[in-house]
């Protein structure tokens, strides 16, 4: 083996070593970021904090929708009775 080409491999094993390096450098800055955004919690507690309150929205909405079902039958019967009724018009209507 000649001195020109050992010098040759030895460029070509400094261009590798220098290529590793760089990816290596590379796959720390993700690697470091992912780690970053993994420790901050702001966005995990932002959702559960938002899901909490969608959660207790919907438990009141649906406590007042059961106490106005329960006071209001005779609201619900009147609304029945006048559907019942634009319907028997609109099917006279359709016949005559």
């Amino acid at each position: 083996m000649s001195a020109s080409q050992a010098y040759d491999r030895e460029a070509q094993n400094d261009s590798r070593l220098d290529d590793l390096a760089s990816k290596l450098s590379s796959l720390r800055q993700v690697t470091s970021d992912i780690h970053n955004q993994a420790s901050d919690n702001s966005f995990i507690h932002s959702s559960t904090e938002a899901f909490t309150n969608l959660t207790s929205s919907i438990k009141h909405s649906s406590q007042r929708l059961a106490r106005s079902a329960g006071v209001s039958y005779p609201i619900y019967k009147t609304v029945f009775f006048i559907l019942t009724a634009v319907l028997f018009i609109y099917i006279v209507y359709l016949l005559v």
